[in-house]
């Protein structure tokens, strides 16, 4: 049976995504890539993290070389964060040969230093001048309410992709790109937002989107009156930043009703089972309010993944910015906790933390962190004809950052795992209790609402 997987790796402060379809053998027939980059930890999670994706990379059969291919790669817009590891990998494999290229923007934004990445990318591909490809001001290839209608820009046998905006920009702007080089904000709500539909199911990957980029949206849904029904994962836009995703002037500016509406209205339409978010300990990310936003959306019905060491719980790491209790203070700063939400940061567990002694809800003793879990995680996902947006047909795991498979068999092997290891959490969330506890002798019943176990971080080093 023929299967895809999906891979969304830990870069650090950055973002890099990898899609790959396999046929009935297991042989890889094709792939694509979307963005690579870091700002922070680029050595130590990224370097990893493209070690893989060339092994994966010499090991599609679709070039002539047999150096590597790479069907595809999308580049959301042209922050270094995104594309800094482009070139590397490009050294990394000198006869690779790449078969489209798709940008947002202008194509001279992504010089820097006399190098422009679309430039180098585009020598390894039959002809740069077709095959790298920018987009107008606010396209979609969404046109309307039914798939039939909709355009697709790459594809495989088994799986396509679809604009669902690129290029937005706020109102009252001009309606051409131009060739200056924007600011990170302008630049952020260019970013390329697609949705991968892998046979029955699909995943939303959208690189920096802003607040801009969900109003064009939301207006685009509403217009058709669609959503997307069937997605397992949403990669979370702009690392999860709470000032970009909002439209806030400044990250610490209160959000309004309107402001919460037009981001809630955007996570409801994507319907994403699962969320992810790339981000390491720069600039606040992911805030702990964006991801409540996406979540609420999430299935919350079943955990996706367990971590070994404490199931059926998983670690996540998110920016406190709000409080979320009456009775204790917020740790108001980077933070990681135990959770059965669906969301999963690649920055998983700070080996450096100090203890917080919070919970959320409020319990008489917070219970301790246990064992060693990694500090960094990516996120895997396999996809065949039978899947449907739930765990029990999507197999999930997370793969510790420098340990990353170095073979297929390997690679097979986290898979099988994975599978083993959900039933085995299956059994502990079954025997977990999911009312109260009884109070103990004079003590007040514990809440029955989900606790937040929290352990504050230092940066990673």
């Amino acid at each position: 049976m023929s299967y895809q997987r999906l891979y969304f790796l830990d870069v650090g402060q950055g973002m890099s995504t990898f899609f790959e379809e396999y046929d009935a053998s297991g042989t890889i027939v094709a792939n694509a890539l979307f963005d690579l980059g870091s700002n922070k930890n680029k050595v130590r999670a990224g370097k990893p993290a493209r070690a893989f994706l060339a092994k994966q990379i010499l090991a599609n059969t679709g070039g002539v070389t047999g150096s590597g291919y790479l069907n595809a790669v999308f580049l959301s817009h042209k922050d270094s964060d995104h594309i800094n590891m482009i070139l590397e990998l490009l050294e990394e494999l000198p006869y690779m040969e790449i078969g489209k290229v798709f940008y947002s923007g202008s194509y001279n934004w992504y010089m820097d230093g006399g190098i422009n990445v679309l430039t180098e990318l585009g020598k390894r591909t039959t002809s740069s001048d077709k095959d790298v490809m920018g987009f107008p001001i606010a396209y979609t290839g969404l046109k309307g309410p039914t798939q039939a209608d909709w355009t697709p820009l790459w594809g495989t046998t088994h799986a396509v992709a679809y604009v669902i905006a690129v290029n937005t920009v706020s109102s009252g702007s001009s309606t051409s790109i131009g060739s200056y080089t924007p600011n990170g904000d302008v630049a952020n709500s260019t970013s390329l937002g697609i949705y991968l539909q892998v046979f029955n199911v699909g995943a939303v990957i959208f690189g920096d989107a802003t607040y801009t980029t969900f109003e064009f949206v939301n207006n685009l849904f509403h217009t058709f009156t669609f959503k997307l029904d069937c997605t397992f994962a949403l990669q979370a836009p702009h690392h999860g930043s709470r000032k970009t995703t909002f439209g806030l002037k400044v990250s610490t500016d209160p959000i309004t009703l309107p402001q919460a509406q037009v981001v809630n209205t955007f996570a409801y339409l994507m319907g994403a089972a699962t969320v992810v978010v790339s981000a390491d300990t720069l600039h606040k990310h992911p805030s702990l309010q964006t991801i409540d936003a996406f979540v609420t959306y999430a299935d919350n019905t079943n955990s996706w993944w367990y971590d070994p060491l404490i199931p059926p719980y998983h670690y996540t790491t998110t920016y406190f910015d709000a409080a979320y209790s009456l009775t204790l203070p917020t740790p108001y700063g980077i933070s990681t906790y135990q959770t059965r939400q669906n969301f999963y940061t690649t920055l998983y567990h700070s080996l450096y933390g100090t203890p917080w002694n919070f919970s959320f809800a409020p319990l008489a003793t917070a219970t301790p962190l246990t064992g060693v879990p990694s500090e960094g995680m990516n996120w895997f996902y396999q996809v065949d004809s039978k899947s449907t947006r739930s765990p029990d047909t999507i197999t999930m795991t997370g793969v510790p950052s420098g340990r990353l498979p170095e073979t297929a068999v390997e690679l097979e092997r986290l898979f099988v795992d994975a599978r083993a290891s959900r039933t085995a959490g299956r059994q502990a969330e079954n025997s977990t209790a999911l009312m109260p506890r009884p109070p103990t002798t004079n003590r007040a019943r514990p809440p029955a609402t989900e606790q937040r176990q929290l352990r504050q971080l230092k940066s990673r080093r």
